[in-house]
């Protein structure tokens, strides 16, 4: 494994793509098979800056025809690779998953454009794209010595390119807005941009006509979420980084809804929760 590993990075460091030509004459099924098996490698260099980047330009400038996207989708979609060994923490198998989840977020989005892929296929994956995010507990973001796992801000670029599909139904903003809670709400203490990362979802949900009106709610909901969850014998450090987490999400999104110049009543409900908090 590790010979074809090394085998791999040699030849994707010699990929061209400024020189189409010699790109279209390899054997492209053979590559991005390869290419899928180590896509949870955990040397950074071969999974980030050419396994992915690689599939980047593959797919991005159309290297790649109808039947292998579909091909790789499936394959991205499978218990091997989003799904492999989920709900385990502190273990290599998330580079899998998350780096997994950007592939499928880059294939999904090239077919909001073009529609190549069956509805059937993209309607598991915008279901997928939910169950992952919230079956995933393995929130770290930089790994030392190991790059970037950074799951919850793959996951939640995959749900943008999700929710932003033509087929994506709004009768499932609900479970969308109650998967972003449930991932600020995760055991972690976020730093790594994952709160802004999510917020790109809440914006596509309102860019397909979300009322302003559920929105509210919706924040309105967090601070029941945590206090349902604080101890009532005191304020646990896992209530402290939620708490945190939700702040920084609020900031976030606050800021987000003024440079957009929406969501006035929003940002004013904002604003009242962390006054609240503030005094508390």
């Amino acid at each position: 494994m590790e010979n074809t590993a090394l085998l791999l990075k040699e030849e994707l460091k010699d990929l061209d793509f400024k020189q189409p030509e010699t790109i279209k004459n390899k054997d492209l099924n053979q590559l991005i098979q390869q290419m899928a098996d180590h896509i949870g490698s955990t040397d950074s260099e071969l999974r980030d800056k050419l396994i992915y980047t690689s599939f980047y330009y593959l797919i991005k400038q159309d290297y790649l025809n109808e039947r292998q996207l579909t091909h790789l989708l499936e394959t991205c979609l499978d218990e091997n690779h989003l799904f492999l060994s989920i709900g385990s923490t502190n273990d290599d198998s998330v580079f899998t998953r998350a780096f997994s989840s950007l592939i499928v977020a880059l294939i999904l989005g090239k077919d909001s454009s073009e529609r190549f892929l069956s509805d059937a296929l993209v309607l598991h994956a915008i279901e997928s794209s939910l169950l992952y995010l919230n079956k995933e507990k393995d929130t770290r973001g930089f790994v030392e010595g190991k790059g970037w796992a950074h799951s919850i801000a793959h996951g939640a670029d995959l749900l943008d390119e999700a929710i932003k599909h033509p087929l994506f139904e709004m009768d499932l903003a609900d479970d969308c807005l109650k998967t972003i809670i449930g991932c600020i709400l995760k055991e972690a203490a976020y730093t790594d941009r994952e709160d802004e990362r999510l917020i790109y979802a809440v914006e596509a949900l309102l860019d397909k006509g979300m009322d302003e009106s559920v929105l509210e709610k919706w924040i309105t909901s967090l601070p029941d979420h945590l206090s349902e969850m604080q101890n009532p014998n005191g304020f646990s450090l896992s209530i402290f980084r939620k708490k945190t987490n939700s702040s920084n999400f609020l900031k976030a999104l606050y800021f987000r809804l003024m440079f957009k110049n929406e969501g006035v009543s929003t940002r004013k409900r904002i604003v009242e929760i962390l006054e609240m908090w503030h005094q508390n």
